[in-house]
This record gives C-alpha cells, sequence and structure tokens, in this order.
C-alpha cells in the first residue's frame, strides 16, 4: 500500500480573530508545540537568532515551572497568550498547525479530512483573493524538522506579500498595508533565515519571491507617490478655495468701507 504523502496545505484565517482560532484548535486537542534547546536542537541551531526568536517564542519556556503555569490555564487564556506572539506551532497526533499572527496558517499533514476541519473558520478569506489557489498543496522537500519550518518560512513570505499586494488595491487599506509591509520586511524578508545551508535561497529563487518582493515595492512607491500628488493637489485647492474667500471678504470690507 503506497504511503500517504505529508503535504503543506496554506489557508488563510482573519487576523482579527486568530485568538478564537486558536482557542478553537485547543479545543480541539490540539496542544501548542513548546520547543526545548536539546530535543529540538537541530531547529534551534539551524535558524539565527532573529528569525529563531519570531517562528519559536516557546523555546524561551524553558523552565518547568513556566510551562506547568501555562499547561494549568483555560484555552481561552492560553490562546491569549499565544496570539501576542508573531507564530505558533500546534500539534496533534502526526499533524501539525503553523500560524502567523497575520492569519496566514499552515496544516502539515498527509489526511485531507484534518485540512477540510481546519479550513472550515476561513470564512471570507480565501486563498483566491490574493491571487493564489485555494487548492494548492506543497510536498514537504525532505523529512528534516529545521527544513519543515524553513520551508513554511518561505511559503509564509509568497503567501504574505501576495496578501499585501492585494490590499494595496484598497485605499482604505493602503497606511495598514503599508505598516504591515515595513514589519514584514525588517522582521522577516530582509532577515538572513540560517547559515547552515542554501536551502531556504534554493526555495526563495524557485518561488520567485524577489520578483513579487519587487513588484509589491515598485506598487506601494507608485501609491504613495500618487497619494502624495493627491495630498499636494488638495492642498493646493484648499489655499486657491481660501484665497478667494479672503479675497471676497476684502471686497465686502471695501465695498462696506466705501458706503460709510
Amino acid at each position: 500500500m503506497e504511503q500517504k504523502k505529508i503535504k503543506i496545505y496554506p489557508y488563510l484565517i482573519d487576523e482579527k480573530r486568530i485568538s478564537g482560532y486558536y482557542e478553537l484548535l485547543l479545543e480541539d486537542k490540539y496542544k501548542l508545540k513548546i520547543f526545548d534547546k536539546k530535543k529540538n536542537k537541530s531547529v534551534y541551531d539551524y535558524f539565527l537568532p532573529s528569525i529563531r526568536e519570531y517562528l519559536f517564542w516557546s523555546f524561551n519556556m524553558n523552565a518547568k515551572e513556566v510551562i506547568a503555569e501555562y499547561n494549568s490555564l483555560g484555552n481561552d487564556l492560553k490562546s491569549a497568550i499565544c496570539s501576542t506572539y508573531n507564530c505558533n506551532v500546534f500539534e496533534k497526533d502526526k499533524n501539525i498547525v503553523i500560524c502567523f499572527s497575520t492569519g496566514v496558517c499552515f496544516a502539515v499533514t498527509d489526511n485531507e479530512a484534518v485540512v477540510k476541519k481546519l479550513t472550515k473558520y476561513e470564512e471570507t478569506q480565501e486563498m483566491e483573493e490574493i491571487n493564489l489557489r485555494s487548492e494548492d498543496a506543497y510536498e514537504l522537500k525532505d523529512s528534516k524538522e529545521e527544513h519543515l519550518y524553513a520551508q513554511v518560512l518561505e511559503l509564509y513570505k509568497l503567501i504574505y506579500l501576495n496578501k499585501i499586494n492585494k490590499e494595496l488595491q484598497f485605499p482604505n487599506l493602503f497606511d495598514k498595508a503599508r505598516n504591515s509591509y515595513v514589519d514584514f520586511s525588517q522582521q522577516v524578508y530582509a532577515v538572513t533565515e540560517t547559515d547552515k545551508d542554501k536551502f531556504c535561497d534554493t526555495l526563495r529563487e524557485k518561488l520567485k519571491l524577489d520578483k513579487i518582493y519587487i513588484t509589491v515595492e515598485n506598487q506601494f512607491d507608485l501609491l504613495y507617490k500618487n497619494n502624495k500628488l493627491n495630498e499636494n493637489i488638495a492642498y493646493k485647492r484648499f489655499g486657491i478655495i481660501l484665497l478667494v474667500v479672503f479675497i471676497i471678504i476684502g471686497i465686502i470690507i471695501l465695498i462696506n468701507g466705501l458706503d460709510i
């Protein structure tokens, strides 16, 4: 019998409700993966400090008392804590769920039924909205734990860049998209993931991430310049209106003065 292949399934959750989604996962018996510097040494050593901190905050839960205190909390409080961090990893049986605070999530499993259950909370956040196919799944490149998370990280960049690109098309979301773009660039995209191998570089090239990043950057620059131009036009119009008002007031005062 052919063994099912483990795949990475991306999906989107409303980022405003990410805490509630974490609580749903916990209620469904998923558990936060608490990384250990010894047990998960390959992961700890593979990623450079900045990315490691971004992805695996639970490495800092290295005291038994801290872990015991977390485990004693209710699911609502656990989810609230998780929602304060950039990324969380949950496990149940052989299934893994990796969620970012931006609402971009990944199911790592060989069971499509698990994926359907996980993604039923997508609400209106569809992959098609950001020009990606919802049915797309990515085969796990190899069995190394560190490469699993490296692959998810590069896929996260792909999806989030598309998400930002979509938001830039809506004027009312421009400021949010701008802030998201800056944070993403500083915390993730411009940061070197590892110095152990070229795995991330290879994936970045295959996914054409640099091309997408430049496209988003160019669109951002264009929209920013257009916004500034529109602001300048608005200021000029306002100035002209004020000038006309002052002239009219001056004429009225002059006429009143001549009548006297």
